[in-house]
């Protein structure tokens, strides 16, 4: 009988208490981890695969400041009439329209919304110019024509068939629950306010909460069916309960921990990290199996040894090879961390924190529990000698060569890759969001944005002939296959048609249109033009074309735009120009970055066999799994995509994993034999081979799950997962044994030149490899503190006039710097409380001057009356003004209105200091009275009773706006006004100055002064 290597002895009780210890820790740990599991989050964005402080989304980032644009993408409500013979071109159906939107506007988190019934616009009519929604000051008999052929409105707000109409919701920035929330009260709103049409939610944060949503099933789905694949496998190895037991609680503790690491380092589920409880399952089942068939294996080779030795022994020779395994693992996600990325990066660290807290635990309860239980028993095909190693090594050369041939041709084909990638062809087929998308897609204008930005000298926009082009450039582009809408500049001018055509024919014409914009409470023309008149924008939006083709379409429209405007620069931005070249950038560093992480392998397993050659060799197995991937990938004309590409670093880790098993086996055996020449690789294999078939099998299992995925990304992952790692098996179990059998000197001691040459030739094949690849309350609040009524009087009194005339000088200053400086003559008469009447001058720009404003209020009826001077016409402005910004700067109508009363809720919070000077801390309740405004914090001087500072914030008690009041004169006896006043907009980042000068108080103005007769004289 064979003498067992192993010396006998009593188990010493430390260990047992050790062993029990180390349970216990990791139990409690896991426990505890499970209270951290609720704050673990989902999350979805086409903006996660977007690179950092890249060039190209500074220029878009630019030109959504420049033209003031929202940061995020709109929920997109589309809602098609069900009964085929009517349309939404009846009064009941756009009044519905109309309380939907404007109920949709005052929803938490929402910007401000849009649709064909509130779709502002300037119409010439014999009652005078409207300046408000469209179809308010249209005959019903027109809002067919009038809309359908408009393209500011169609097919951006209704198809052209009149039967499907749009609410464009324009949100904050919002986390996902808030947004999920907030897309569940869109629907059920929109529902009940339009029954009579099918309603549908689109746009990209849809596409965010629905995939988040489906994330969060997905993720169940895939740690159940990941559990029942590698049980199965499990239980096809051993006959016996223990292993299963003992397989078991590792995958819970592991993946329990894991999650619990994520969740308290607020790393969120995404579209990627869906992968790591597989990741995790897998990567401790195939720990698992190496030991427990080890094990199995020792136990046959020493019978009398005792069960605690034999997991002693087989604790001791594993650890150092698990440790290596996983290591190459680790590294192969690391490699990510180059990546610019903010999705991969996290993606490469969880799952790097996934593999070695899966070791940890491993290592941490296989021995104890191990030590506990029975030994596992390895059914007999499981733990017997690979015998179908023979075979191979009978042809060992051809083999060897066969696999380098058609890997080499793989990778040659593998040039050919498909950049055909669609943006939204991964979402789950007949799934309500993707249904949206592709009704908004076909329907209403399309769903990828592309801007196109003209830039000139100041006021060039105001030359006719440069519109007249432009309008010309336009009918060009709605022309190109995939085009689904496209509006400009000209279209905002036409759709004024103050001058009987489409266009102005003078400078003056349309700074008049521009001016008339500006009136509007939400002019749509400052996402058309700057402040100074020199950029313009274009807005294209086209269907969701492959990557390829829409990449041609933007060539197309920059070097027709070129062509059209070689005086201007020309600038294409938006999401259809970048998003698929930064995606195909990063898909190609992701395929062939790849060498990273062999690099970083090859480096890190020169120390673990203290040679340069094994090292080597060890990679050379592992060139196949990507060589196929390429291959395969371009046989099947698979589009490429970032969620593609991140498969060669995952899968090249995976696959160094069989490599360190059998090349630490054949270490150890050569070890045993130290005086051989031959390279043991048949005893090799003949002992490795089936725990590392059986691994890569349960890997196999695993991942095979992501094949009933919802996502078509992630059954391509899933697939192409597996693909790799059965080239990872044909690279470990077949080129590596039969390469080393045919040419042993690879590894075995030979000549310095000989290994000279062998190390050069790896490192061509590498090479060469390469190639390829405000009434106000009373309130006391103290002794000698006056109230909010006392210094609401006192203010009063040192600001209220009856009648003045002064000076403006306006500076509105854009988010980016940029500035517009306006010159007007003010004159305002308040006869009565509910009597006044304001009339404005224009002196410059030149291009205005002339142009004057009379608004008059009596008994709560306004009027408005405009003289173009250009025609010498005064024309009736009729619709709704809002509360927009005046003559488009951040000064609001009510912010400064010491005339009317607001009936707002006053209270005197308290007195502060600042600079040795005492200030009033009003706040006052807006709310109920503002259309803009929750509540306004004022400063009030204490000594003069002067406003000197007040803070609006918006409906959802954010801060909008800070205003400062500096340099107040005397300009009467009694009376104050400012010289200056500065208004900052903290959420759009724009600003305006207002100088006053020249101010006169109580003249006596009559109101013979202020009619529409008297715009016209100087």
């Amino acid at each position: 009988m064979k003498k067992t290597k192993l010396e006998k002895s009593n188990f010493p009780e430390s260990v047992k208490r050790i062993s029990i210890s180390t349970l216990l820790l990791v139990f409690v740990v896991t426990l505890l981890s499970l209270f951290a599991l609720p704050k673990l989050q989902t999350q979805y964005s086409l903006k996660q695969f977007l690179p950092q402080d890249n060039p190209l989304l500074k220029r878009d980032e630019h030109t959504r400041q420049l033209f003031q644009l929202p940061d995020s993408q709109p929920f997109i409500i589309t809602a098609k009439i069900s009964h085929p013979s009517e349309t939404w071109f009846e009064k009941d159906k756009i009044q519905s329209l109309e309380r939907l939107t404007d109920l949709l506007a005052h929803f938490p988190g929402v910007k401000n919304t849009l649709s064909l019934a509130t779709v502002q616009g300037a119409i010439n009519s014999d009652d005078g110019l409207s300046v408000g929604p469209l179809l308010k000051n249209l005959p019903k008999e027109k809002w067919a024509t009038e809309t359908t052929n408009n393209p500011l409105i169609s097919p951006t707000l209704v198809s052209k068939d009149g039967r499907t109409a749009s609410v464009i919701v324009n949100v904050k920035s919002l986390n996902t629950s808030e947004i999920l929330h907030l897309r569940q009260n869109l629907e059920v709103t929109a529902n009940a306010a339009v029954p009579f049409s099918k309603v549908e939610i689109g746009g990209t944060p849809a596409v965010q909460t629905d995939v988040g949503v489906l994330l969060q099933t997905e993720i169940r789905n895939f740690v159940v069916l990941g559990f029942l694949a590698c049980f199965l496998v499990l239980g096809l190895i051993f006959s016996n309960w223990s292993p299963l037991i003992i397989s078991f609680v590792v995958i819970l503790c592991a993946n329990i921990i894991v999650l619990a690491i994520m969740a308290l380092a607020g790393y969120p589920f995404s579209i990627l990290s869906s992968t790591i409880p597989i990741l995790t399952t897998v990567d401790v089942v195939s720990l698992c199996i190496h030991t427990l068939l080890r094990y199995s294996e020792e136990r046959k080779n020493q019978p009398h040894a005792s069960h605690h030795e034999l997991v002693t022994y087989t604790f001791k020779t594993l650890l150092g090879p698990n440790f290596i395994a996983s290591m190459t693992t680790m590294i192969g996600f690391l490699a990510l961390l180059t990546v610019k990325v903010p999705l991969i990066r996290d993606y490469g660290i969880t799952a790097a924190i996934s593999i070695t807290t899966g070791w940890v635990v491993t290592t941490l309860l296989l021995f104890p529990m191990l030590y506990f239980l029975p030994g596992p028993k390895a059914r007999l095909w499981a733990w017997s000698k690979a015998r179908w190693g023979l075979y191979l090594f009978r042809r060992s050369g051809v083999w060897a060569f066969l696999i380098i041939l058609v890997s080499s041709a793989l990778a040659i084909k593998g040039q050919s890759l498909s950049w055909s990638a669609r943006l939204f062809d991964d979402l789950p087929a007949n799934h309500q969001v993707r249904l949206s998308t592709e009704r908004i897609d076909k329907e209403l204008g399309g769903m990828i944005p592309i801007d196109i930005e003209l830039s000139g000298k100041p006021d060039a926009w105001n030359d006719p002939k440069l519109l007249a082009r432009l309008d010309q450039h336009l009918a060009e582009i709605r022309g190109l296959k995939g085009v689904g809408s496209v509006v400009g500049l000209p279209d905002l001018v036409a759709a004024a048609n103050i001058h009987h055509s489409r266009l102005p024919a003078s400078r003056s014409s349309t700074a008049e249109v521009f001016f008339l914009y500006s009136l509007s409470s939400n002019s749509p023309l400052k996402n058309f033009l700057n402040t100074d008149s020199s950029n313009t924008r274009v807005s294209v939006r086209t269907q969701d074309l492959p990557g390829n083709e829409l990449h041609s379409l933007v060539l197309n429209i920059k070097q027709l735009t070129e062509q059209k405007f070689p005086e201007l620069k020309v600038d294409i931005t938006g999401m259809g120009s970048t998003i698929h070249h930064l995606n195909n950038e990063l898909s190609h560093e992701l395929i062939f970055g790849f060498w990273q992480s062999m690099a970083a392998i090859c480096l890190l397993l020169i120390f673990v066999f203290r040679s340069v050659r094994w090292a080597l060799v060890a990679c050379i197995p592992n060139l196949v799994p990507p060589a196929a991937l390429l291959g395969f990938l371009a046989l099947s004309e698979t589009p490429i995509k970032p969620s593609v590409a991140i498969i060669f670093s995952i899968a090249l880790g995976l696959a160094f994993n069989n490599t360190v098993y059998l090349l630490e086996r054949l270490r150890a055996i050569q070890k045993k034999y130290p005086r051989s020449r031959e390279l043991e690789i048949e005893k090799t294999l003949w002992r490795e081979g089936n725990p590392c078939l059986i691994s890569s099998m349960t890997l196999l299992a695993g991942f095979s799950v992501f094949m009933a995925s919802y996502f078509a990304m992630n059954r391509i992952f899933g697939f192409y997962m597996l693909l790799s790692m059965l080239a990872g098996l044909v690279g470990d179990l077949i080129l590596l044994p039969t390469l080393l059998k045919s040419c042993p000197w690879l590894l075995n001691s030979v000549p310095w030149k000989k290994e000279k040459i062998m190390a050069t030739a790896s490192a061509l094949f590498m090479a060469l490899f390469i190639s390829f690849s405000p009434t106000p309350t009373v309130a006391q609040t103290g002794e000698g503190t006056p109230t909010v009524e006392q210094i609401g009087e006192q203010m009063s009194q040192r600001l209220r006039s009856k009648d003045e005339e002064f000076q403006v000088a306006m500076k509105i200053i854009e988010a980016d710097g940029s500035s517009k400086d306006r010159e007007m003559h003010i004159w305002r008469l308040s006869p009565t409380k509910k009597e006044h009447y304001l009339m404005v001058r224009m002196e410059k720009p030149q291009d205005l001057k002339g142009t004057a404003l009379l608004a008059t209020l009596k008994n709560e009826e306004e009027e408005k009356w405009i003289y173009l001077p250009s025609s010498k016409q005064t024309r009736r402005l009729t619709g709704e003004s809002g509360q927009g910004g005046i003559l488009g700067s951040e000064l609001s109508t009510e912010d400064f209105d010491f005339n009317r009363e607001q009936g707002a809720k006053n209270v005197l919070k308290k007195t502060v200091e600042v600079k040795g000077k005492k200030y009033f801390l009003i706040e006052s309740d807006v709310n109920s009275t503002s259309a803009n405004y929750s509540k306004i914090i004022s400063f009030v001087q204490a000594d003069e009773y002067l406003p000197m500072k007040s803070e609006c914030y918006d409906k959802q008690g954010k801060l909008l706006k800070i205003l400062d009041v500096v340099g107040y004169k005397k300009v009467s006896p009694t009376k104050w006004r400012a010289s200056k006043i500065k208004i900052r907009n903290v959420q759009n980042k724009r600003g305006t100055e207002i100088t006053l000068s020249r101010v006169k108080l109580d003249q006596g103005l009559k109101t013979s002064r202020f009619t529409p007769k008297a715009l016209s004289e100087n």
